[in-house]
Protein backbone atom coordinates (compact mmCIF):
# COMPACT_ATOMS: atom_id res chain seq x y z
CA UNK A 1 0.00 0.00 0.00
CA UNK A 2 1.35 3.44 -0.89
CA UNK A 3 1.13 6.42 1.37
CA UNK A 4 0.66 10.02 0.17
CA UNK A 5 4.31 10.58 1.07
CA UNK A 6 5.42 7.64 -1.11
CA UNK A 7 3.36 9.02 -3.99
CA UNK A 8 4.90 12.49 -3.61
CA UNK A 9 8.38 10.95 -3.47
CA UNK A 10 7.63 8.83 -6.53
CA UNK A 11 6.37 11.90 -8.40
CA UNK A 12 9.51 13.84 -7.42
CA UNK A 13 11.73 10.98 -8.60
CA UNK A 14 9.84 10.71 -11.88
CA UNK A 15 10.08 14.49 -12.38
CA UNK A 16 13.82 14.43 -11.66
CA UNK A 17 14.29 11.56 -14.12
CA UNK A 18 12.39 13.43 -16.85
CA UNK A 19 14.31 16.66 -16.17
CA UNK A 20 17.55 14.69 -16.29
CA UNK A 21 16.62 13.23 -19.67
CA UNK A 22 15.65 16.67 -20.97
CA UNK A 23 18.96 18.16 -19.84
CA UNK A 24 20.74 15.19 -21.37
CA UNK A 25 18.84 15.73 -24.65
CA UNK A 26 19.87 19.39 -24.77
CA UNK A 27 23.49 18.41 -24.16
CA UNK A 28 23.28 15.76 -26.88
CA UNK A 29 21.88 18.33 -29.33
CA UNK A 30 24.77 20.67 -28.50
CA UNK A 31 27.24 17.83 -29.03
CA UNK A 32 25.56 16.88 -32.32
CA UNK A 33 25.73 20.50 -33.51
CA UNK A 34 29.44 20.74 -32.72
CA UNK A 35 30.16 17.39 -34.37
CA UNK A 36 28.23 18.43 -37.48
CA UNK A 37 30.17 21.70 -37.70
CA UNK A 38 33.50 19.91 -37.14
CA UNK A 39 32.79 17.26 -39.79
CA UNK A 40 31.39 19.94 -42.10
CA UNK A 41 34.63 21.92 -41.68
CA UNK A 42 36.71 18.86 -42.56
CA UNK A 43 34.62 18.05 -45.62
CA UNK A 44 34.33 21.62 -46.88
CA UNK A 45 38.06 22.26 -46.41
CA UNK A 46 38.49 20.07 -49.52
CA UNK A 47 37.02 22.94 -51.56
CA UNK A 48 38.41 25.81 -49.50
CA UNK A 49 35.35 26.50 -47.32
CA UNK A 50 34.26 26.22 -43.71
CA UNK A 51 30.90 24.94 -42.51
CA UNK A 52 29.71 28.50 -41.93
CA UNK A 53 30.75 29.65 -45.41
CA UNK A 54 29.12 26.52 -46.84
CA UNK A 55 25.87 27.47 -45.12
CA UNK A 56 26.12 31.02 -46.46
CA UNK A 57 26.72 29.78 -50.01
CA UNK A 58 23.65 27.56 -49.71
CA UNK A 59 21.52 30.41 -48.35
CA UNK A 60 22.64 32.72 -51.17
CA UNK A 61 22.01 29.98 -53.74
CA UNK A 62 18.52 29.30 -52.38
CA UNK A 63 17.65 33.00 -52.55
CA UNK A 64 18.98 33.31 -56.07
CA UNK A 65 16.97 30.22 -57.10
CA UNK A 66 13.87 32.18 -56.00
CA UNK A 67 15.04 35.13 -58.13
CA UNK A 68 16.15 37.20 -55.14
CA UNK A 69 19.44 38.70 -54.03
CA UNK A 70 19.71 38.26 -50.27
CA UNK A 71 20.85 41.04 -47.98
CA UNK A 72 23.47 40.67 -45.29
CA UNK A 73 20.64 41.02 -42.77
CA UNK A 74 18.60 38.22 -44.36
CA UNK A 75 21.66 35.96 -44.50
CA UNK A 76 22.38 36.73 -40.86
CA UNK A 77 18.88 35.65 -39.90
CA UNK A 78 19.01 32.56 -42.11
CA UNK A 79 22.38 31.43 -40.76
CA UNK A 80 21.52 32.35 -37.15
CA UNK A 81 24.72 34.42 -36.98
CA UNK A 82 25.28 38.06 -36.10
CA UNK A 83 25.29 40.54 -38.98
CA UNK A 84 28.89 41.39 -38.06
CA UNK A 85 30.00 37.74 -38.32
CA UNK A 86 28.20 37.33 -41.66
CA UNK A 87 29.67 40.57 -42.95
CA UNK A 88 33.20 39.45 -42.02
CA UNK A 89 32.70 36.08 -43.71
CA UNK A 90 31.26 37.72 -46.81
CA UNK A 91 34.21 40.12 -46.98
CA UNK A 92 36.59 37.14 -46.97
CA UNK A 93 34.43 35.29 -49.49
CA UNK A 94 34.37 38.37 -51.72
CA UNK A 95 38.17 38.52 -51.51
CA UNK A 96 38.27 34.90 -52.68
CA UNK A 97 35.97 35.70 -55.60
CA UNK A 98 33.00 33.65 -54.34
CA UNK A 99 30.52 36.51 -53.92
CA UNK A 100 29.97 40.14 -54.75
CA UNK A 101 28.36 42.70 -52.48
CA UNK A 102 26.50 45.77 -53.69
CA UNK A 103 24.07 48.47 -52.63
CA UNK A 104 21.01 49.63 -54.54
CA UNK A 105 19.48 53.07 -54.82
CA UNK A 106 16.32 53.34 -52.76
CA UNK A 107 17.27 50.51 -50.38
CA UNK A 108 19.05 52.56 -47.75
CA UNK A 109 22.15 50.93 -46.32
CA UNK A 110 21.13 47.37 -47.26
CA UNK A 111 23.95 45.33 -48.78
CA UNK A 112 22.93 42.73 -51.35
CA UNK A 113 24.97 39.58 -51.99
CA UNK A 114 25.32 37.56 -55.20
CA UNK A 115 27.27 34.46 -56.14
CA UNK A 116 30.00 34.79 -58.75
CA UNK A 117 30.81 32.06 -61.24
CA UNK A 118 33.42 30.76 -58.80
CA UNK A 119 30.82 30.86 -56.02
CA UNK A 120 28.33 28.89 -58.10
CA UNK A 121 30.99 26.28 -58.85
CA UNK A 122 31.81 26.02 -55.14
CA UNK A 123 28.10 25.67 -54.35
CA UNK A 124 27.79 22.87 -56.90
CA UNK A 125 30.82 21.16 -55.34
CA UNK A 126 29.07 21.21 -51.96
CA UNK A 127 26.32 18.96 -53.34
CA UNK A 128 28.58 15.91 -53.41
CA UNK A 129 29.93 16.86 -49.96
CA UNK A 130 26.38 17.02 -48.63
CA UNK A 131 25.63 13.58 -50.05
CA UNK A 132 28.75 12.12 -48.38
CA UNK A 133 27.91 13.87 -45.13
CA UNK A 134 24.30 12.68 -45.14
CA UNK A 135 25.32 9.10 -45.97
CA UNK A 136 27.77 9.06 -43.08
CA UNK A 137 25.35 10.66 -40.64
CA UNK A 138 22.39 8.45 -41.52
CA UNK A 139 24.33 5.18 -41.75
CA UNK A 140 22.27 2.34 -40.27
CA UNK A 141 18.97 4.25 -40.22
CA UNK A 142 16.05 3.15 -42.38
CA UNK A 143 13.72 5.45 -44.30
CA UNK A 144 11.04 5.40 -41.57
CA UNK A 145 13.58 6.29 -38.89
CA UNK A 146 14.93 9.17 -40.98
CA UNK A 147 11.39 10.45 -41.55
CA UNK A 148 10.64 10.28 -37.84
CA UNK A 149 13.86 12.12 -36.98
CA UNK A 150 13.03 14.83 -39.54
CA UNK A 151 9.55 15.23 -38.04
CA UNK A 152 10.92 15.30 -34.48
CA UNK A 153 13.60 17.84 -35.41
CA UNK A 154 10.98 20.05 -37.08
CA UNK A 155 8.91 19.97 -33.88
CA UNK A 156 11.97 20.77 -31.76
CA UNK A 157 12.84 23.69 -34.04
CA UNK A 158 9.27 25.00 -33.75
CA UNK A 159 9.38 24.64 -29.95
CA UNK A 160 12.73 26.39 -29.58
CA UNK A 161 11.66 29.15 -31.98
CA UNK A 162 8.51 29.72 -29.93
CA UNK A 163 10.55 29.66 -26.69
CA UNK A 164 13.00 32.19 -28.15
CA UNK A 165 10.09 34.50 -29.03
CA UNK A 166 8.74 34.15 -25.49
CA UNK A 167 12.14 35.02 -24.05
CA UNK A 168 12.37 38.02 -26.35
CA UNK A 169 8.95 39.26 -25.19
CA UNK A 170 9.99 38.88 -21.54
CA UNK A 171 13.13 40.96 -22.17
CA UNK A 172 11.13 43.97 -23.38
Amino acid sequence: MTTPQDTAEQRAEARAEIEGREACLVRRVFVLHHLIMRVGDRLSAEIGLTSSRWLLLCAIGESEARGESPTVSALSESALLSAQAVSRMLAAMEGEGLVTRSTRPGHGRAVFVSLTGIGRAALEATESLAERFEAGMLCGLNEDEVGRIEDDLARLIENVTRFEQELHQCER
